[in-house]
This record gives C-alpha cells, sequence and structure tokens, in this order.
C-alpha cells in the first residue's frame, strides 16, 4: 500500500493514521526541552479532535486509526454520539468496526502490523514518528524541508514570493550586533517582531518580542546553534491574516479553501470561513506560485497533496506570504466538511473550545437541537470533535471541542447565552465578525 499526507478526497480505500506529528518532524521525542514536551502533549490531546472528524470525513470503506483512551465507556458513548451527528448532517462515515485503537505515547508504532488491508495510508504529514508506516527517507526529507521556516526564508524570495523582512540567525547570533540591528530597524523600541523557531504548529513555536533579551529567554532552553528566525511584524491594524488550502498534484494546482484567521486581544481564537473565495486574479496568481514552488521542491503526488499558506493582505490587496504547511492543516477539516453539507457555500466559524466535563451531555443536545437541516433557523452547528484528555482548568475538569457554527454567528452566540451554562464554549464569546 502507498504511505503519505494525501488530499482528503479520495477514491481509494484509505486508511487515516493521524498522531502528533509536527514535533518529530525536526527533533528527537526522546530528547524534547521540557517547554517542547508540553507543547507535544498539548498537540497530542488536540489531535484526539482530529481524529474524531475523520470518522466524518472518511468513507464506509475506509479506516481511521484513533488513541485508545476513546475505548474507556464514557467516551465510547460519546463518540457514538459523534457518529449518530454526522451520519445526520448527511456524512456516510467510517463505521465503529473500522477503527483501529493505538497508544497515546506512540502512536505509530503500537499501529505496525496492524494495518488494514486499504490502498493508501493518510498521513497528516510525513514525518519522523510515522516513519514506520511511510517507510520513504525521500519524502521525509521533503516534508522537512517544506514545512521548514528556515527552508522557506532562503528560497521564497528568489522564487518571486513576496515575503516580510526575514533575518535568520541562531541562538548564539541573538547576541550579535546583526540581531541588534534588525530589531531596532523593525521595532525601535515601538512594536515587536516575530520570533520563529521550528516546532509545532498552532503558534507554539511563535512569539512576539520587543528587545534582545526576551527573545533570548524564549530560547534559553535549547542549544546555542538552534537556527531562530527573526520577521517583521506586519500590523494588523492595516493588514489581514488569511489562510490558504491549495491542492498540489503533478498535474495542476487547486485553490481548495480560503479562511480568515480571527484574533481576540491579539491571541488567536479560530477562523471564519466565507461564503465565497474572496481573492482577487492578483492574489489568486500569487497564492498559486507558492503551490507551483512547493511542487518544484518535491511535494507531487496524484492523489494530491494539500499546501496551507498563511498570508497577509495589505491596504493596497497584495499578498504577503508568512509560511507554508505542506500537511494536513486544522483549517482543512472544517472547510471539507462544510464543502460537503454546504456545496454551494456558507458563512462559518470554527475554534477550539472548551466544555466542563460536566456539561458535556447538555453541549450535545445544545448541537443536535440546531444540528444543520431543513429547519435549522438563523444558524446550524455541528461539533467536529473532542478530545478525552480532561483539561483542569481552575480546578474544574473541561474536554476540549470542536465547534463549527454556521449562518447567523450573532443569533448563535445568543442562544448559546440563553440556553448553556457559563463557562461552556467561552471562546465563542471572544469572536467578532465586524473586524
Amino acid at each position: 500500500m502507498k504511505a503519505g499526507s494525501f488530499f482528503p478526497i479520495q477514491q481509494q480505500s484509505a486508511f487515516y493514521a493521524m498522531g502528533a506529528d509536527d514535533c518529530s518532524l525536526f527533533f528527537d521525542l526522546g530528547s524534547l526541552t521540557e517547554k517542547q514536551q508540553a507543547d507535544h502533549l498539548a498537540n497530542i490531546t488536540l489531535t484526539a479532535a482530529l481524529q474524531v472528524a475523520l470518522i466524518a470525513l472518511g468513507k464506509p470503506i475506509d479506516y481511521v486509526g484513533m488513541f485508545d483512551a476513546f475505548q474507556d465507556p464514557r467516551w465510547a458513548s460519546i463518540l457514538a454520539r459523534y457518529r449518530r451527528s454526522f451520519q445526520a448532517a448527511g456524512f456516510s462515515t467510517i463505521p465503529a468496526e473500522h477503527v483501529v485503537y493505538g497508544r497515546k505515547w506512540d502512536f505509530y508504532d503500537s499501529l505496525l502490523g496492524r494495518t488494514p488491508p486499504v490502498e493508501l495510508v493518510n498521513l497528516y504529514m510525513v514525518s519522523g514518528s510515522n516513519a514506520v508506516l511511510h517507510q520513504d527517507p525521500v519524502a521525509l526529507e521533503v516534508s522537512r524541508n517544506l514545512n521548514s521556516k528556515f527552508h522557506f526564508a532562503e528560497h521564497a524570495p528568489a522564487f518571486g514570493i513576496p515575503v516580510p523582512e526575514t533575518f535568520v540567525t541562531t541562538k548564539a547570533g541573538l547576541s550579535g550586533p546583526a540581531a541588534a540591528a534588525f530589531l531596532e530597524r523593525h521595532a525601535g523600541g515601538r512594536g515587536a517582531v516575530m520570533l520563529k523557531i521550528s516546532g509545532l504548529a498552532g503558534a507554539r513555536n511563535v512569539t512576539s518580542v520587543f528587545r534582545l533579551d526576551e527573545a533570548r529567554a524564549y530560547v534559553a532552553q535549547y542549544r546555542d546553534d538552534m537556527p531562530v528566525l527573526l520577521q517583521e511584524k506586519l500590523d494588523l491594524s492595516r493588514f489581514t491574516e488569511w489562510t490558504v488550502d491549495l491542492c498540489v498534484t503533478d498535474r495542476e494546482i487547486e485553490i481548495a479553501n480560503v479562511r480568515r484567521i480571527l484574533f481576540a486581544d491579539g491571541v488567536w481564537v479560530g477562523n471564519h470561513i466565507p461564503e465565497t473565495t474572496p481573492l482577487s486574479p492578483d492574489q489568486q496568481s500569487a497564492l498559486l506560485n507558492v503551490g507551483a514552488y512547493a511542487r518544484h521542491h518535491g511535494l507531487s503526488v496524484p492523489e494530491g497533496a494539500n499546501c496551507g499558506i498563511d498570508y497577509f493582505v495589505g491596504p493596497d490587496g497584495a499578498v504577503i506570504v508568512t509560511e507554508i504547511n505542506v500537511r494536513w492543516t486544522g483549517g482543512l477539516f472544517p472547510t471539507q466538511a462544510l464543502q460537503r453539507m454546504r456545496p454551494n457555500g456558507v458563512n462559518a466559524v470554527v475554534c477550539f473550545d472548551i466544555v466542563p466535563t460536566a456539561e458535556i451531555d447538555a453541549y450535545l443536545d445544545f448541537v443536535e437541537t440546531h444540528a444543520p437541516g431543513p429547519d435549522e433557523g438563523a444558524f446550524s452547528c455541528l461539533s467536529l470533535g473532542f478530545s478525552p484528555f480532561k483539561q483542569d482548568i481552575a480546578g474544574r475538569a473541561h474536554l476540549y471541542v470542536w465547534h463549527l457554527v454556521m449562518g447567523d454567528f450573532a443569533a448563535f452566540h445568543r442562544t448559546k447565552c440563553q440556553t448553556l451554562a457559563e463557562g461552556v464554549l467561552p471562546t465563542t464569546d471572544l469572536i467578532r465578525l465586524s473586524a
């Protein structure tokens, strides 16, 4: 069978084996720093929700790998409820008997020898920890290059890709005059620059710094030769941040979806997926050129692979690309779900959120009451997934959920506040679509 990170829609039978892959792309999981260990655990926790969403995105002939924590009777009953909700929303779904359970900490090793009889093993990304499944050192090197901020910083400008001014150095280099000059030029004591290192998705490897001592403190746990990237920070009062997914095959490059990144107090809170793709011809051309760049550097399979692009749109409509992610992105799951439920488009908001464990049944009741359908009213909801790993927040057990709202978000928020207990879906309280 063929293993790799393929675009979601495939006619072949597939085994979706997706664990927490990002950290093992560049680092040995046995020698992580304390912060990396915490970030890796957070990634595992959220990946569980992605595994649930794959039940909806797959076909009845497909299989999905899931953490064995889902076998606990309490979580198994909730998982069954999710499957029923997916079926009611029109998804064909991967059947319960096609779930292959694996261990939390060594997910891929625990799947070895238990791969179902399928044509494709579909990975979140080609990485080090899942090499036991893909066994492809060439694909691993391509993945490392194309998911590297440093490779992109080195090669993108020569390919005609507009990027912010960037300075590449090391942890030790942050003590040198060149780093100080870059910070002074772009911050000058008035603002910040972006500091980026290799690591995990979800901005866990990115921070704003105002001074070099802040930068040095952020990377204090790492070796002196750890690569560090400083980048001009774009003014969010003038620039809008977006993400796009491209489907790249050996024949063509297509824009699969576009979504706006939502912030509250400077913190990412979710994505707004507009009803129609808001791209001018020039913007489309600039983004498709990034796909050509990825294909030039080795991304090319007949089944299609995903290339996620983080970019900003300036006052003049010009595109500035900050980084690319050659893997499934978090936004790829909800946009694929939306395209199946609403092929003509719909305004939607999606975010990871929390629900107190004691309120999870009430939350799912709410979701089912406002499920997509002919009588859905001003808005509808779908919970794409949940994580079975409890989180202690302010002394109370919570679960992560992946919440999708279609239609009138303000009407959803009013109804949510009237129906659900305080503390359920607090992230949705922060989202404003007017900006």
